[in-house]
Order: structure tokens, then C-alpha cells, then sequence
């Protein structure tokens, strides 16, 4: 994805974890795996929220608490 299409979110994580990485001192493959977990994570926690938030939405209850 192009960097002018990644939400600005995005773009300051991976900033971020790009910085960590060479405090850390990791090599291009280290970087790789950890900018990988890193924004999975991320992802995915997104994806669960957004999915919780409708769920309320809707229902007016949290999906997590009914489960």
C-alpha cells in the first residue's frame, strides 16, 4: 500500500516500530518479523474493537460481556 493511502496511524507505528528496531539493533529480517507481529497485532485488535463497537451498536450490549 503506498505510503499516501496507509492511515496516519499506521504510518506513525510502523515509525515507530522502524525506531525500536534500530535501538534494538535488529537486521532486516529481524525488522521484517517484528514490524510483521507488530502490526498483525495491531490489526487484528482494530478488527476485534470495530467488531465489539458494532455488535453494541446494535444491540446495545458489549459482545465480550454476553460471551
Amino acid at each position: 500500500m503506498p505510503e499516501e493511502k496507509k492511515p496516519i496511524w499506521l504510518v506513525n507505528l510502523i515509525a515507530k516500530v522502524n525506531s525500536m528496531a534500530e535501538e534494538l539493533g535488529l537486521d532486516d529480517q529481524g525488522l521484517d518479523r517484528f514490524r510483521d507481529f507488530i502490526v498483525t497485532t495491531a490489526k487484528s485488535q482494530y478488527v476485534a474493537g470495530n467488531n465489539a463497537g458494532i455488535y453494541w451498536a446494535r444491540h446495545g450490549k458489549n459482545k465480550a460481556a454476553v460471551a
